[in-house]
């Protein structure tokens, strides 16, 4: 889920600057980004927009204006994939802000706001690469930034901001390659990754960081989630967010999902009214998959459980980023019934389940969980 090192710059860049001249100088307009940032991050698009719109009209021609437009379109229609009807749009935007990005470097090769936008534009254009399974495209877009990265490690101490984009680049340098092997060989053209000291600059982000601050969370969140089988660490970024951000549905799924690997499952049940009626096949998928893991594992209720698991697996249109892992619970969670017969076909069909769910997840801890399930079988 590397999305993070990606869509990590952008919120690290709209910290960055938003004149000609010089954000990191213009107080005022800081605290419009900021106060837009917070607006995306509350599911409070319009009044994002119009915050957006707010800002001085010499801002139009400032990398930051670009990319918080676009993460208006990350966030509103999350997950924002290249086969989305508005990634046209988000596209241009990115390449836009790019653009601008580059025509700071050429005036100034040092300009921390030209740094963070690069690394932000094409940061995200790889992230979109990634998700389609388009490596070379992406390592193409990462090479372009590699400059930018660089400089990003230096010049933490100088711009809190910057824990963010190290910190998101150190770790997935490391966990990407093993999450996906065939990445590895294009890793020689980038800098070497260290997963603890990743978590330590996100760690220092959620404490220093003003516009990346939040971002930060969402991140060690996931990372806590999906790789550090950390789920404790994981709910408490979560419940950050979503006791920040109510109006966030995203937040609340992450949440109710934390707390049902925690078996606090009549907690999670109180979150689940912020993201059960949302459209978008995640929370469709994550909202079915949850309700089955409370039939089978608190309700005892596996024909219920089997049910929801069943209508889960069926949504159409379900995204690679964030559903594939809901996908592969409710495998695991169907696979966990079936081996509970004895009859060669039901232990056949376990096995089988197992299989695919270990396919799609990208849950280390569910990964041995299945190792340990296909065992006994």
């Amino acid at each position: 889920m590397i999305k993070k090192l990606f869509f990590i710059l952008l919120l690290l860049l709209g910290a960055g600057s938003v004149q000609a001249q010089n954000l990191l100088a213009d107080k005022a307009q800081q605290q419009t980004m900021l106060k837009a940032l917070q607006r995306i991050y509350n599911w409070e698009f319009a009044q994002a927009n119009q915050t957006i719109a707010s800002l001085p009209s010499s801002y139009s021609n400032h990398p930051s204006y670009y990319l918080l437009k676009a993460l208006v379109l990350h966030w509103q229609y999350l997950p924002l994939e290249k086969n989305h009807p508005q990634f046209v749009t988000y596209e241009k935007l990115l390449n836009h802000c790019a653009k601008l990005s580059e025509a700071r470097l050429k005036a100034n090769k040092k300009d921390v706001e030209g740094v963070f936008f690069k690394l932000m534009a094409y940061g995200l254009k790889a992230l979109a690469e990634v998700e389609t399974g388009s490596l070379r495209s992406a390592v193409s877009h990462g090479r372009r930034a590699y400059r930018a990265i660089k400089q990003g490690f230096k010049k933490t101490d100088d711009f809190s901001e910057f824990h963010f984009s190290t910190g998101l680049y150190r770790y997935y340098a490391k966990q990407f390659p093993q999450s996906r092997p065939i990445i590895k060989p294009f890793m020689v053209f980038f800098p070497s990754g260290d997963k603890n000291k990743g978590l330590a600059h996100l760690r220092t982000a959620t404490q220093k960081a003003l516009f990346t601050r939040q971002e930060s969370w969402v991140f060690l969140g996931d990372i806590y989630l999906k790789y550090e089988a950390n789920i404790y660490q994981a709910s408490l970024a979560f419940a950050h967010l979503t006791n920040t951000f109510p109006k966030n549905p995203f937040f609340a799924l992450k949440y109710a999902e934390c707390l049902v690997h925690l078996e606090r499952y009549y907690e999670a049940q109180n979150y689940f009214a912020r993201f059960k009626l949302q459209s978008l096949p995640i929370y469709q998928v994550g909202s079915l998959t949850l309700e089955g893991m409370i039939a089978e594992k608190l309700q005892k209720n596996d024909k219920q459980a089997q049910m929801l698991y069943q209508q889960a697996i069926h949504i159409k249109g379900f995204d690679q980023r964030y559903s594939r892992d809901y996908r592969a619970l409710a495998k695991a969670g169907l696979a966990r019934i079936a081996a509970k017969k004895t009859d060669k076909k039901s232990q056949k069909m376990a096995k089988e389940l197992y299989k695919q769910a270990r396919k799609h997840t990208e849950y280390e801890w569910l990964k041995k969980v299945i190792k340990k399930a296909l065992k006994a079988l």
